[in-house]
């Protein structure tokens, strides 16, 4: 600011002294002095001069060294204001990163949850078979133990009992040999008694053939002729012993007049007493019969009557009771790989006006990938197969709403896009080119009894299904004829099932009752 303000009067002066001297030049020698003066001010003007252009380039150079330290501060603030732009920058790609790490954290959590709680459902319900299979084993020890106990009763009594026949083997033995010897006895004595009565009138004892008392007694039988008073037998067992071993009465001692025979020098009022025991027919079989005993004797049991049974391959039913958005039931594991095959079949039993939703498998790019939706349309029920949305096959329903069991499968191929529908073992329906060449992704989420309008939710009550299911299983391949027709007979499960009612998780009001037979699951 000072030197623009000196400078210009400066130059003035000078430019004046200069017209002073040339003007001098000219004039008297008056004036010498006066330009001696002159010439000295302009020696202290060019002092002054030089000390202020010294004074002004110093402080020009400050000015420079300022300038040069504001332009420094100026870089550096521009190399701040770009590092707090960077750091800005990553800043906020760090902010972003961790909002990512949230919301994946708080997704993960929120799956840990729903594990959880499978878990914990899973738990409770293994929890509740291991005790109802407790009880039945504990329910069936003390059965076992109770038909142990009497089978060691009666094994124990049977071989008293074998004890006793063999004490009385030897007593029975005899009483046969005796007897056998007392048969050829009585068969001698027969021959012998009708040669007596072949005899001639005899003159010495004035007997007639029929004053023969041998005649008298065939001709008028007197039991007290034949057959003496009773007489114990020999070697006679006790009453106990007879009524514990079932053995027959003992025989009566049977007494016969001897006849007179010519040559007899007897005389006519001595008898022959013969000890001949008497066996009935009735006694004789009850001593073969005692004699017949097998040694070992089936053991009676309780019967039971058990019920007619046909279908034993269902394992497991499951009860939907009322149309309700929290009844439903999911799986642990989905589809494990793409399928290009697919075969659903169950038993169901609806008792209301419309089926519902069976099965609805939904992923994140289409949460209509595979349904089966019953409807009641122009007066009839029918039933939408459904692959890969929008894309399905309306299929007839007969008589599935009649409130009794029926056994439905769903066949499905993606070469050239043919399927299958059977209902109680019949084929119902087919056809082709529906969704030829499509793949079902895996990694979704499969539930029974509600349609998703999003991957495990947007359920609707409308669309709910209300009856029951049994024996449910899903294949990833397309089964045969003949075993769409053993699983509606009950001759067994084909082989490959990827999805059973075995890992099912239930939510709400629905039950899963075990049964082994289709005719036990009410």
């Amino acid at each position: 600011m000072r030197c623009s303000r000196v400078t210009p009067w400066v130059l003035l002066l000078l430019v004046a002294l200069q017209m002073q001297l040339r003007w001098g030049q000219r004039t008297s020698p008056a004036h010498t002095e006066t330009r001696k003066r002159l010439y000295q001010m302009l020696r202290r003007l060019d002092k002054q001069f030089r000390r202020f252009q010294e004074m002004t380039l110093a402080h020009l150079q400050s000015i420079a060294i300022n300038y040069n330290v504001s332009h420094g501060m100026d870089s550096c603030f521009k190399e701040l204001t770009q590092q707090f732009e960077s750091l800005s920058r990553e800043m906020g790609s760090f902010n972003k990163d961790i909002n990512q790490n949230l919301s994946s954290l708080k997704s993960w959590s929120r799956k840990l949850q729903r594990k959880t709680k499978r878990l914990e459902l899973r738990l409770a319900s293994t929890e509740r078979a291991l005790r109802e299979n407790v009880r039945l084993a504990q329910r069936q020890l003390q059965e076992q133990r109770a038909v142990l106990s009497n089978l060691t009763w009666e094994l124990g009594a049977q071989h008293n009992r074998l004890g006793s026949l063999e004490a009385h083997w030897g007593s029975v033995r005899s009483l046969w040999d005796a007897l056998q010897e007392h048969r050829g006895q009585l068969s001698k004595l027969e021959a012998r008694m009708r040669s007596i009565e072949r005899l001639p009138l005899n003159a010495s004892t004035g007997f007639s053939s029929s004053g023969n008392p041998l005649v008298r007694m065939r001709q008028n039988p007197d039991p007290g002729l034949l057959y003496g008073a009773q007489q114990p037998l020999q070697g006679k067992v006790s009453k106990a012993s007879r009524m514990r071993n079932r053995l027959p009465p003992p025989p009566l001692q049977m007494t016969t007049r001897a006849p007179y025979p010519a040559s007899d020098d007897r005389t006519p009022g001595s008898g022959h007493t013969s000890s001949l025991p008497t066996v009935l027919p009735e006694e004789e079989a009850q001593i073969n019969n005692l004699l017949q005993l097998p040694f070992r004797h089936k053991i009676p049991q309780k019967y039971t009557p058990k019920k007619h049974t046909t279908i034993c391959n269902v394992n497991s039913v499951l009860l939907f009771p009322s149309a309700s958005t929290k009844n439903y039931v999911t799986f642990h594991k989905p589809f494990p790989a793409r399928l290009h095959e697919l075969s659903v079949c169950t038993w169901l039993r609806v008792e209301t006006e419309y089926m519902g939703t069976l099965l609805s498998y939904a992923t994140e790019d289409n949460d209509n990938t595979l349904v089966l939706y019953g409807r009641r349309s122009s007066g009839r029920g029918t039933i939408d197969f459904v692959i890969g949305d929008p894309a399905y096959r309306e299929l007839a329903m007969g008589n599935l709403l009649d409130g009794r069991w029926h056994h439905a499968c769903l066949i499905w191929s993606s070469i050239e896009g043919r399927f299958w529908y059977y209902t109680d073992r019949r084929l119902a329906a087919t056809g082709s080119k529906f969704r030829k060449g499509f793949e079902i992704p895996p990694g979704g989420t499969a539930v029974l009894g509600q349609e998703q309008d999003v991957v495990g939710g947007g359920f609707d009550e409308a669309e709910a299904f209300v009856g029951r299911l049994a024996g449910f299983a899903v294949w990833s391949r397309a089964l045969s004829p003949g075993e769409v027709s053993g699983l509606a007979t009950g001759k067994g499960v084909p082989r490959g099932a990827v999805m059973t009612l075995d890992d099912v998780v239930l939510h709400g009001s629905v039950h899963q009752v075990t049964c082994e037979c289709l005719e036990h699951c009410t």
